[in-house]
């Protein structure tokens, strides 16, 4: 698919498509994909997928904490190793789906790899993406409630984000060292996170309160919107409280919120137009724009 695509490229026929990505392999165990997208390459695999840099593939979202970077990943090949060769052909990672056991050490191997990747590349805010931020990561909070039920206790739950300062909190105790690192490597202008303005994947006011701490220059507002009811041959379910698509065991697989009803949401924020273009246009270029070097 990716070699026709960079053949309708070359002859200008798919100028509104910036290129592909890829969730996973190298994923979490949790959830949040279809069960499918949870497999392990070998190292010609690796290969195959590395050689698509060139071809259109512009990203790829993998867990930064499954091994160390001296860890293989398939026999023969190193988790550094990995990282090396997809940005030499092209190919970016955009960080997500961590493990759950051990926060600090998840937080500390993310931190590992944006530091080698910034040792070997030239820096800049969007040499390393994220996938959606606060979803299928350790957390110390609560960052959205999708039913009636789990509703009833948002006031209380939400209460000590809005209260606290978070310039001057402890945004690992308040929030978890992994969403808190990820945050501080987004302020150092290390990676550039994305985040879902749905109301479902992360409650809004934590929306507002994240661009606020970041300003809206240091995030790519994202949407997973799908129409589809199936992925990677796994039948979905939409979510009766809200427009989530579910797999069958209940976790988010994806989203039904277009742009639209997002700029709608930014908005309700109480954040304005440009702000909007900023997230949803600006940014995003920006981002897509970026060659690794």
């Amino acid at each position: 698919m990716l070699h026709e695509y960079h053949a309708l490229k070359q002859g200008g026929k798919v100028a509104n498509i910036a290129g592909f990505a890829v969730e996973g392999p190298l994923l979490g165990p949790q959830g949040g994909i279809p069960r499918a997208g949870r497999w392990h390459p070998s190292k010609e695999e690796w290969r195959t997928l590395a050689d698509l840099g060139p071809y259109g593939l512009r990203y790829i979202v993998m867990a930064p904490d499954g091994a160390a970077l001296s860890e293989e990943v398939a026999s023969g090949l190193t988790f550094g190793d990995l990282l090396r060769s997809l940005y030499e052909q092209g190919t970016r990672v955009a960080l997500g789906h961590f493990h759950r056991d051990a926060p600090e050490r998840s937080a500390d191997r993310m931190r590992a790899v944006v530091d080698f990747l910034h040792g070997r590349f030239d820096s800049s805010p969007y040499l390393i993406l994220t996938d959606h931020l606060y979803n299928d990561m350790p957390r110390t909070f609560v960052h959205t409630w999708r039913t009636p039920d789990e509703r009833i206790s948002r006031a209380e739950e939400l209460q000590p984000l809005l209260e606290a300062d978070w310039e001057k909190a402890d945004l690992s105790a308040l929030l978890g060292p992994v969403p808190a690192t990820m945050l501080h490597l987004a302020q150092q202008g290390a990676l550039t996170p994305c985040i879902n303005f749905d109301g479902a994947h992360v409650d809004l006011e934590i929306c507002r309160l994240t661009v606020q701490y970041l300003g809206a220059d240091r995030l790519i507002a994202l949407t997973d919107h799908t129409e589809v009811p199936t992925m990677a041959r796994e039948p979905l379910r939409r979510s009766e409280h809200n427009g989530l698509w579910l797999r069958g065991d209940g976790a988010v697989a994806a989203g039904s919120s277009d742009f639209e009803r997002q700029r709608d949401n930014i908005l309700s924020l109480g954040f304005d137009e440009d702000m909007v273009t900023r997230l949803f246009v600006t940014n995003p270029s920006r981002a897509i724009a970026h060659r690794v070097s």
